[in-house]
């Protein structure tokens, strides 16, 4: 599923007026979750998961053609954890 089905799925699920609204509030919430993870809080939705921001450390890895080692940087990542709705959900397939 993409964002333009899941705004389709938003307009007929939550009967909003147009889809552009459904459209527009997919957006909205998509934006306040990045902006919240972005700013260092975590976003949680009780039974979907949590964004959350994280510190990836840094590393050596080779490159695989010519084995010279790169130093990689250490940086802030997203990561996410399913609820246990979503996980019970997805181990039935339904």
């Amino acid at each position: 599923m993409n964002r333009a089905e899941l705004a389709e799925l938003i307009f007929k699920k939550a009967k909003l007026p147009t889809k552009v609204a459904a459209k527009r509030a997919l957006e909205v919430a998509l934006q306040a979750i990045m902006e919240s993870v972005a700013k260092g809080e975590p976003v949680t939705l009780t039974g979907f998961g949590t964004f959350k921001p994280a510190m990836r450390k840094a590393a050596r890895r080779f490159n695989p053609q010519t084995r010279q080692p790169i130093d990689v940087p250490a940086k802030k990542v997203a990561r996410f954890k399913a609820g246990k709705d979503f996980k019970q959900r997805v181990a039935k397939g339904k």
